[in-house]
């Protein structure tokens, strides 16, 4: 498909969504109180990426893997723009084995919330 966003887009996408989700929410800040990730996207067609997040924050997106990532997902182009699209929703997705989240329990939830 033509609309469908490359890696780095896809990410910027992310962020925007997650800006958008703190700057909308009253409790979004005692939900994240704390929480300092680093995170690691690897794309099976197109490249990896990381970033970090530090509570409200979300670092700069750099380049490559973080083989020391408290998180890391992995997906392709595909999936992602589907679910950014909201053409997939995120269970579907993990049942199918399109993405995988390498995370604690509880850093998914929170993922969940923000995201």
């Amino acid at each position: 498909m033509s609309d469908e966003l490359e890696p780095r887009e896809l990410l910027d996408k992310m962020v925007s969504k997650f800006e958008k989700t703190v700057e909308e929410s009253d409790d979004i800040e005692d939900k994240l109180d704390g929480f300092k990730r680093d995170v690691s996207v690897v794309f099976n067609d197109d490249g990896n990426y990381h970033f970090n997040i530090d509570e409200t924050e979300i670092g700069e997106i750099k380049e490559g893997s973080d083989d020391d990532a408290d998180i890391t997902i992995t997906t392709d182009t595909e999936t992602l723009n589907a679910l950014m699209n909201k053409d997939m929703k995120p269970m579907e997705a993990y049942a199918r084995k399109k993405i995988k989240l390498d995370a604690s329990f509880m850093d998914m939830l929170k993922i969940k919330n923000i995201f």
